[in-house]
Protein backbone atom coordinates (compact mmCIF):
# COMPACT_ATOMS: atom_id res chain seq x y z
CA UNK A 1 0.00 0.00 0.00
CA UNK A 2 1.40 3.41 -0.99
CA UNK A 3 1.84 5.79 1.93
CA UNK A 4 0.37 9.26 1.67
CA UNK A 5 2.99 11.99 2.24
CA UNK A 6 2.44 14.08 5.34
CA UNK A 7 1.34 17.62 4.54
CA UNK A 8 2.51 20.36 6.89
CA UNK A 9 -0.35 22.63 7.90
CA UNK A 10 -0.17 26.42 7.88
CA UNK A 11 -0.72 26.28 11.62
CA UNK A 12 2.37 24.09 12.06
CA UNK A 13 4.39 26.44 9.86
CA UNK A 14 3.24 29.41 11.94
CA UNK A 15 4.05 27.61 15.20
CA UNK A 16 7.54 26.83 13.89
CA UNK A 17 8.07 30.30 12.43
CA UNK A 18 6.89 32.54 15.27
CA UNK A 19 9.61 31.66 17.84
CA UNK A 20 12.24 31.96 15.11
CA UNK A 21 10.85 35.33 14.07
CA UNK A 22 10.72 36.46 17.71
CA UNK A 23 14.38 35.51 18.12
CA UNK A 24 15.34 37.40 14.97
CA UNK A 25 13.40 40.50 15.99
CA UNK A 26 14.81 40.47 19.52
CA UNK A 27 18.33 40.27 18.11
CA UNK A 28 17.66 43.12 15.70
CA UNK A 29 16.09 45.28 18.40
CA UNK A 30 19.62 45.87 19.63
CA UNK A 31 20.11 48.36 16.76
CA UNK A 32 17.27 50.80 17.57
CA UNK A 33 17.79 50.30 21.32
CA UNK A 34 21.49 51.07 21.00
CA UNK A 35 20.62 54.00 18.74
CA UNK A 36 18.27 55.26 21.44
CA UNK A 37 21.00 55.04 24.08
CA UNK A 38 23.64 56.63 21.85
CA UNK A 39 21.22 59.40 20.83
CA UNK A 40 20.90 60.34 24.51
CA UNK A 41 24.65 60.25 25.20
CA UNK A 42 27.42 62.73 24.41
CA UNK A 43 27.98 63.81 20.78
CA UNK A 44 25.00 61.84 19.36
CA UNK A 45 25.25 62.66 15.61
CA UNK A 46 28.95 61.78 15.32
CA UNK A 47 28.51 58.74 17.58
CA UNK A 48 25.65 57.37 15.47
CA UNK A 49 27.72 57.80 12.30
CA UNK A 50 30.80 56.11 13.82
CA UNK A 51 28.69 53.30 15.25
CA UNK A 52 27.10 52.72 11.83
CA UNK A 53 30.52 52.28 10.21
CA UNK A 54 31.78 49.74 12.76
CA UNK A 55 28.46 47.89 12.95
CA UNK A 56 28.57 47.34 9.19
CA UNK A 57 32.01 45.74 9.45
CA UNK A 58 30.94 43.53 12.36
CA UNK A 59 27.97 42.38 10.31
CA UNK A 60 30.29 41.39 7.46
CA UNK A 61 32.50 39.39 9.81
CA UNK A 62 29.43 37.65 11.26
CA UNK A 63 27.77 37.07 7.89
CA UNK A 64 29.16 33.58 7.37
CA UNK A 65 27.07 32.38 10.29
CA UNK A 66 23.93 32.45 8.17
CA UNK A 67 25.70 30.38 5.50
CA UNK A 68 26.76 27.85 8.14
CA UNK A 69 23.20 27.83 9.43
CA UNK A 70 21.80 26.96 5.99
CA UNK A 71 24.47 24.30 5.53
CA UNK A 72 23.52 22.74 8.86
CA UNK A 73 19.83 22.61 7.96
CA UNK A 74 20.46 21.08 4.52
CA UNK A 75 23.48 18.80 5.04
CA UNK A 76 23.22 17.44 8.59
CA UNK A 77 21.47 14.08 8.60
CA UNK A 78 22.73 12.60 11.85
CA UNK A 79 25.57 12.28 14.34
CA UNK A 80 28.49 11.99 11.92
CA UNK A 81 27.51 14.87 9.65
CA UNK A 82 26.76 17.09 12.67
CA UNK A 83 30.24 16.41 14.06
CA UNK A 84 31.89 17.30 10.76
CA UNK A 85 29.95 20.56 10.45
CA UNK A 86 30.89 21.42 14.04
CA UNK A 87 34.60 21.04 13.24
CA UNK A 88 34.11 23.09 10.10
CA UNK A 89 32.43 25.90 12.05
CA UNK A 90 35.27 25.93 14.58
CA UNK A 91 37.85 26.43 11.84
CA UNK A 92 35.81 29.12 10.11
CA UNK A 93 35.24 31.01 13.36
CA UNK A 94 38.98 31.03 14.08
CA UNK A 95 39.64 32.72 10.73
CA UNK A 96 36.96 35.34 11.39
CA UNK A 97 38.41 36.18 14.81
CA UNK A 98 41.86 36.62 13.25
CA UNK A 99 40.48 39.06 10.67
CA UNK A 100 38.67 40.97 13.41
CA UNK A 101 41.90 41.33 15.37
CA UNK A 102 43.77 42.59 12.29
CA UNK A 103 41.15 45.28 11.66
CA UNK A 104 41.57 46.49 15.23
CA UNK A 105 45.34 46.97 14.87
CA UNK A 106 46.85 50.43 14.31
CA UNK A 107 47.88 50.94 10.71
CA UNK A 108 45.94 48.06 9.19
CA UNK A 109 42.61 49.09 10.68
CA UNK A 110 43.15 52.77 9.98
CA UNK A 111 44.03 52.07 6.35
CA UNK A 112 40.95 49.88 5.95
CA UNK A 113 38.51 52.36 7.42
CA UNK A 114 40.09 55.40 5.79
CA UNK A 115 40.58 54.11 2.24
CA UNK A 116 38.15 51.23 1.79
CA UNK A 117 35.30 52.53 3.93
CA UNK A 118 35.85 56.21 3.11
CA UNK A 119 35.63 57.21 6.77
CA UNK A 120 36.23 60.95 7.37
CA UNK A 121 39.31 61.78 9.42
CA UNK A 122 37.16 63.33 12.14
CA UNK A 123 35.42 59.98 12.73
CA UNK A 124 38.48 57.75 12.46
CA UNK A 125 39.63 57.85 16.14
CA UNK A 126 36.15 56.93 17.40
CA UNK A 127 35.80 54.19 14.77
CA UNK A 128 39.13 52.59 15.71
CA UNK A 129 38.31 52.70 19.44
CA UNK A 130 34.98 51.04 18.76
CA UNK A 131 36.57 48.35 16.59
CA UNK A 132 39.02 47.42 19.35
CA UNK A 133 36.21 47.12 21.86
CA UNK A 134 34.02 45.12 19.46
CA UNK A 135 36.55 42.67 17.99
CA UNK A 136 35.15 39.67 19.95
CA UNK A 137 31.54 40.32 18.91
CA UNK A 138 31.76 38.24 15.67
CA UNK A 139 32.89 35.24 17.75
CA UNK A 140 29.82 35.35 19.97
CA UNK A 141 27.53 36.10 17.02
CA UNK A 142 28.75 33.00 15.17
CA UNK A 143 28.32 30.85 18.28
CA UNK A 144 24.74 32.09 18.69
CA UNK A 145 23.77 31.59 15.03
CA UNK A 146 25.29 28.10 14.94
CA UNK A 147 23.48 27.05 18.12
CA UNK A 148 20.14 28.39 16.91
CA UNK A 149 20.58 26.42 13.67
CA UNK A 150 20.94 23.23 15.72
CA UNK A 151 17.75 23.97 17.63
CA UNK A 152 15.83 24.67 14.41
CA UNK A 153 17.17 21.50 12.80
CA UNK A 154 15.83 19.48 15.73
CA UNK A 155 12.51 21.35 15.39
CA UNK A 156 13.00 22.88 18.83
CA UNK A 157 12.18 26.38 17.66
CA UNK A 158 10.40 26.86 20.99
CA UNK A 159 13.84 27.41 22.56
CA UNK A 160 15.45 29.75 20.04
CA UNK A 161 13.96 32.93 21.54
CA UNK A 162 15.37 32.38 25.05
CA UNK A 163 18.91 33.69 24.51
CA UNK A 164 17.83 36.74 22.47
CA UNK A 165 15.19 37.59 25.10
CA UNK A 166 17.74 37.46 27.91
CA UNK A 167 20.13 39.56 25.85
CA UNK A 168 17.41 42.12 25.19
CA UNK A 169 16.71 42.55 28.90
CA UNK A 170 20.39 43.24 29.54
CA UNK A 171 20.55 45.56 26.53
CA UNK A 172 17.57 47.70 27.56
CA UNK A 173 18.91 48.06 31.10
CA UNK A 174 22.40 49.10 29.98
CA UNK A 175 21.60 51.10 26.84
CA UNK A 176 18.74 53.17 28.26
CA UNK A 177 19.70 53.18 31.91
CA UNK A 178 23.51 53.42 31.89
CA UNK A 179 24.79 54.84 28.58
CA UNK A 180 23.06 58.25 28.91
CA UNK A 181 24.60 58.69 32.39
CA UNK A 182 28.21 58.07 31.36
CA UNK A 183 30.63 60.95 30.65
CA UNK A 184 31.90 59.20 27.50
CA UNK A 185 30.86 59.45 23.83
CA UNK A 186 27.93 57.22 22.96
CA UNK A 187 29.97 55.32 20.38
CA UNK A 188 32.36 53.98 23.04
CA UNK A 189 29.78 53.09 25.69
CA UNK A 190 27.52 51.62 22.99
CA UNK A 191 30.29 49.30 21.81
CA UNK A 192 30.90 48.04 25.36
CA UNK A 193 27.20 47.31 25.85
CA UNK A 194 27.01 45.56 22.47
CA UNK A 195 29.91 43.27 23.46
CA UNK A 196 28.29 42.36 26.79
CA UNK A 197 24.98 41.49 25.13
CA UNK A 198 26.60 39.44 22.34
CA UNK A 199 28.56 37.39 24.89
CA UNK A 200 25.46 36.74 27.01
CA UNK A 201 23.40 35.57 24.03
CA UNK A 202 26.10 33.34 22.58
CA UNK A 203 26.90 31.55 25.82
CA UNK A 204 23.25 31.04 26.78
CA UNK A 205 22.44 29.60 23.31
CA UNK A 206 25.37 27.20 23.69
CA UNK A 207 24.05 26.02 27.06
CA UNK A 208 20.60 25.36 25.56
CA UNK A 209 22.03 23.26 22.72
CA UNK A 210 24.09 21.15 25.11
CA UNK A 211 20.98 20.53 27.19
CA UNK A 212 19.07 19.32 24.12
CA UNK A 213 22.02 17.17 23.03
CA UNK A 214 22.10 15.37 26.36
CA UNK A 215 18.37 14.63 26.30
CA UNK A 216 17.98 13.70 22.62
CA UNK A 217 21.31 12.88 20.92
CA UNK A 218 21.48 12.43 17.16
CA UNK A 219 21.19 8.98 15.62
CA UNK A 220 23.71 7.86 13.00
CA UNK A 221 23.56 9.29 9.49
CA UNK A 222 21.38 7.36 7.01
CA UNK A 223 23.30 4.54 5.34
CA UNK A 224 21.99 5.51 1.90
CA UNK A 225 23.92 8.81 1.96
CA UNK A 226 27.65 9.17 1.48
CA UNK A 227 29.50 10.64 4.50
CA UNK A 228 30.19 14.35 4.44
CA UNK A 229 33.75 15.54 4.02
CA UNK A 230 35.42 18.94 4.27
CA UNK A 231 35.60 19.35 0.51
CA UNK A 232 31.89 18.72 0.02
CA UNK A 233 30.90 21.07 2.85
CA UNK A 234 33.22 23.73 1.47
CA UNK A 235 31.68 23.46 -1.99
CA UNK A 236 28.27 24.00 -0.39
CA UNK A 237 29.23 26.71 2.10
CA UNK A 238 31.59 28.96 0.13
CA UNK A 239 28.95 30.16 -2.38
CA UNK A 240 26.61 30.86 0.56
CA UNK A 241 29.33 32.83 2.33
CA UNK A 242 29.76 34.85 -0.86
CA UNK A 243 25.99 35.33 -0.89
CA UNK A 244 25.93 36.52 2.71
CA UNK A 245 28.91 38.76 2.07
CA UNK A 246 27.01 40.39 -0.80
CA UNK A 247 23.99 40.75 1.49
CA UNK A 248 25.82 42.03 4.56
CA UNK A 249 28.18 44.31 2.69
CA UNK A 250 25.12 46.28 1.69
CA UNK A 251 25.12 48.30 4.89
CA UNK A 252 28.77 49.43 4.83
CA UNK A 253 28.50 49.87 1.06
CA UNK A 254 25.56 52.23 1.54
CA UNK A 255 27.53 54.06 4.24
CA UNK A 256 30.51 54.34 1.90
CA UNK A 257 28.29 55.73 -0.85
CA UNK A 258 26.57 58.23 1.45
CA UNK A 259 29.89 59.36 2.91
CA UNK A 260 30.89 60.50 -0.58
CA UNK A 261 27.75 62.63 -1.06
CA UNK A 262 26.97 66.10 0.35
CA UNK A 263 26.32 66.29 4.13
CA UNK A 264 27.69 62.76 4.74
CA UNK A 265 27.45 62.45 8.53
CA UNK A 266 23.79 63.48 8.68
CA UNK A 267 22.89 61.17 5.77
CA UNK A 268 24.60 58.14 7.35
CA UNK A 269 23.03 58.82 10.74
CA UNK A 270 19.52 59.30 9.26
CA UNK A 271 19.79 56.16 7.15
CA UNK A 272 20.93 54.13 10.15
CA UNK A 273 17.86 55.21 12.12
CA UNK A 274 15.48 54.39 9.23
CA UNK A 275 17.12 51.08 8.39
CA UNK A 276 17.23 49.99 12.03
CA UNK A 277 13.46 50.50 12.25
CA UNK A 278 12.87 48.82 8.89
CA UNK A 279 14.94 45.84 9.91
CA UNK A 280 12.44 44.83 12.61
CA UNK A 281 9.90 43.28 10.18
CA UNK A 282 12.63 42.35 7.70
CA UNK A 283 14.59 40.40 10.29
CA UNK A 284 11.50 38.41 11.20
CA UNK A 285 11.28 37.40 7.55
CA UNK A 286 14.82 36.01 7.66
CA UNK A 287 13.37 33.06 9.60
CA UNK A 288 11.22 32.14 6.58
CA UNK A 289 14.24 30.45 5.02
CA UNK A 290 14.36 28.04 7.93
CA UNK A 291 10.65 27.32 7.50
CA UNK A 292 11.18 26.39 3.85
CA UNK A 293 14.37 24.38 4.48
CA UNK A 294 12.89 22.39 7.39
CA UNK A 295 9.12 22.20 6.79
CA UNK A 296 8.84 22.96 3.06
CA UNK A 297 11.58 20.65 1.83
CA UNK A 298 9.45 17.97 0.20
CA UNK A 299 7.60 18.66 -3.04
CA UNK A 300 4.15 18.12 -1.49
CA UNK A 301 4.78 20.99 0.98
CA UNK A 302 6.49 23.48 -1.32
CA UNK A 303 3.42 25.30 -2.63
CA UNK A 304 1.99 25.65 0.88
CA UNK A 305 5.32 27.02 2.07
CA UNK A 306 5.35 29.52 -0.82
CA UNK A 307 1.88 30.79 0.06
CA UNK A 308 2.92 31.10 3.69
CA UNK A 309 6.06 33.08 2.76
CA UNK A 310 4.20 35.41 0.41
CA UNK A 311 1.48 36.10 2.99
CA UNK A 312 4.13 37.10 5.54
CA UNK A 313 5.77 39.40 2.99
CA UNK A 314 2.51 41.25 2.39
CA UNK A 315 1.84 41.51 6.12
CA UNK A 316 5.29 42.95 6.88
CA UNK A 317 5.05 45.46 4.02
CA UNK A 318 1.71 46.62 5.41
CA UNK A 319 3.12 47.08 8.91
CA UNK A 320 6.04 49.12 7.58
CA UNK A 321 3.67 51.31 5.54
CA UNK A 322 1.51 51.89 8.63
CA UNK A 323 4.46 53.46 10.42
CA UNK A 324 6.16 55.15 7.46
CA UNK A 325 3.15 56.95 5.95
CA UNK A 326 1.27 58.05 9.08
CA UNK A 327 2.09 60.50 11.90
CA UNK A 328 3.63 57.53 13.68
CA UNK A 329 6.77 58.06 11.62
CA UNK A 330 7.83 61.25 13.42
CA UNK A 331 6.71 59.96 16.82
CA UNK A 332 8.72 56.75 16.47
CA UNK A 333 11.89 58.32 15.06
CA UNK A 334 12.16 61.30 17.41
CA UNK A 335 10.25 60.01 20.42
CA UNK A 336 10.90 56.27 20.63
CA UNK A 337 14.36 56.18 19.05
CA UNK A 338 15.28 59.66 20.24
CA UNK A 339 17.00 60.73 17.02
CA UNK A 340 17.79 64.45 16.72
CA UNK A 341 14.98 66.51 15.20
CA UNK A 342 17.23 67.60 12.32
CA UNK A 343 17.58 63.98 11.14
CA UNK A 344 13.86 63.14 11.22
CA UNK A 345 12.71 64.31 7.71
CA UNK A 346 15.52 62.48 5.93
CA UNK A 347 15.00 59.32 8.02
CA UNK A 348 11.24 59.36 7.29
CA UNK A 349 11.87 59.59 3.53
CA UNK A 350 14.24 56.60 3.70
CA UNK A 351 11.75 54.59 5.75
CA UNK A 352 8.96 55.25 3.24
CA UNK A 353 11.12 54.01 0.36
CA UNK A 354 11.97 50.85 2.31
CA UNK A 355 8.31 49.77 2.68
CA UNK A 356 8.41 47.67 -0.51
CA UNK A 357 11.46 45.76 0.71
CA UNK A 358 9.51 42.84 2.33
CA UNK A 359 7.84 41.91 -0.97
CA UNK A 360 11.14 41.33 -2.72
CA UNK A 361 12.51 39.58 0.33
CA UNK A 362 9.64 37.06 0.34
CA UNK A 363 10.41 36.06 -3.26
CA UNK A 364 14.11 35.82 -2.54
CA UNK A 365 13.73 33.75 0.64
CA UNK A 366 11.54 31.14 -0.98
CA UNK A 367 13.31 30.61 -4.30
CA UNK A 368 16.82 30.71 -2.84
CA UNK A 369 15.67 28.00 -0.43
CA UNK A 370 14.42 25.90 -3.35
CA UNK A 371 17.85 26.21 -4.95
CA UNK A 372 19.62 25.34 -1.69
CA UNK A 373 17.50 22.22 -1.27
CA UNK A 374 19.02 21.00 -4.53
CA UNK A 375 22.47 21.88 -3.13
CA UNK A 376 23.15 24.24 -6.05
CA UNK A 377 24.53 27.02 -3.92
CA UNK A 378 26.66 28.41 -6.75
CA UNK A 379 23.44 29.53 -8.40
CA UNK A 380 22.41 31.24 -5.16
CA UNK A 381 25.70 33.16 -5.24
CA UNK A 382 24.87 34.39 -8.75
CA UNK A 383 21.71 36.06 -7.46
CA UNK A 384 23.76 37.79 -4.76
CA UNK A 385 26.25 39.10 -7.31
CA UNK A 386 23.37 40.64 -9.25
CA UNK A 387 22.31 42.35 -6.04
CA UNK A 388 25.76 43.77 -5.38
CA UNK A 389 26.10 45.06 -8.93
CA UNK A 390 22.77 46.91 -8.77
CA UNK A 391 23.62 48.55 -5.45
CA UNK A 392 27.10 49.63 -6.54
CA UNK A 393 25.80 51.11 -9.79
CA UNK A 394 23.17 53.24 -8.06
CA UNK A 395 25.40 54.45 -5.21
CA UNK A 396 28.62 55.23 -7.03
CA UNK A 397 27.45 56.03 -10.54
CA UNK A 398 23.78 57.06 -10.73
CA UNK A 399 23.53 59.07 -7.49
CA UNK A 400 26.59 61.33 -8.08
CA UNK A 401 25.69 61.77 -11.76
CA UNK A 402 22.09 62.79 -10.99
CA UNK A 403 23.01 64.90 -7.97
CA UNK A 404 21.05 62.82 -5.47
CA UNK A 405 21.82 63.17 -1.76
CA UNK A 406 20.44 62.19 1.62
CA UNK A 407 19.37 59.00 3.36
CA UNK A 408 16.82 58.29 0.61
CA UNK A 409 19.70 57.40 -1.70
CA UNK A 410 20.67 54.58 0.64
CA UNK A 411 17.09 53.32 0.77
CA UNK A 412 16.76 53.45 -3.03
CA UNK A 413 19.99 51.47 -3.37
CA UNK A 414 18.65 48.83 -1.00
CA UNK A 415 15.39 48.51 -2.97
CA UNK A 416 17.18 48.27 -6.33
CA UNK A 417 19.49 45.59 -4.94
CA UNK A 418 16.69 43.52 -3.41
CA UNK A 419 14.54 43.71 -6.54
CA UNK A 420 17.41 42.55 -8.72
CA UNK A 421 18.27 39.66 -6.41
CA UNK A 422 14.63 38.58 -6.04
CA UNK A 423 14.15 38.48 -9.82
CA UNK A 424 17.32 36.45 -10.29
CA UNK A 425 16.34 34.05 -7.48
CA UNK A 426 12.91 33.51 -9.04
CA UNK A 427 14.28 32.83 -12.53
CA UNK A 428 16.69 30.23 -11.13
CA UNK A 429 14.67 28.67 -8.31
CA UNK A 430 11.38 28.15 -10.15
CA UNK A 431 12.98 25.23 -12.04
CA UNK A 432 13.28 23.29 -8.77
CA UNK A 433 9.63 23.49 -7.73
CA UNK A 434 8.16 19.99 -7.45
CA UNK A 435 11.49 18.28 -6.69
CA UNK A 436 12.40 16.55 -3.43
CA UNK A 437 15.66 17.65 -1.75
CA UNK A 438 18.83 16.40 -3.39
CA UNK A 439 20.87 13.73 -1.60
CA UNK A 440 24.42 12.53 -1.89
CA UNK A 441 24.00 8.81 -2.69
CA UNK A 442 26.43 6.41 -1.05
CA UNK A 443 28.55 4.29 -3.36
CA UNK A 444 28.41 1.37 -0.96
CA UNK A 445 26.18 0.45 2.02
CA UNK A 446 27.56 1.40 5.40
CA UNK A 447 28.47 -1.44 7.72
Amino acid sequence: MTSIPAVTSYRAMAAFFLPLAAAQVLQTLRNPVLDAGISRALDPAASLAAFAVVAGVIQILSAGGTAIQSAYLVLVRGRESAALVRRYVTGYTSVVVLISVLLALPGIGEWFFRHLMGTPEALLPAVMTMMRISLAIPLFNLIRIYCLAQLAHRRRSDLVWVAPAAGEVVLVALALGVIPQLPTPGSVSGAVVWLIVAAAEGLLALALVRRVDRRAPYARDPAREAPLDVRYVTSFVVPLIITQFALTIGHPLVNAGLLRLPDPEASVAAFRVAFSLGMLPLTAMAALRQVVLVLGRDRHNQRRARRFVYALGLLMAGLMALVAFTPLNHAVITGLVGAPEALAPDAITALQILTVFPLGMAVRQFYQSMTMNQRKTRLVALTAMARLAAMTLLLFAAAPLLGWAGAGVGAAARIAAMGTEALAAYLIGRRFMGLDPARRPSAAPRR
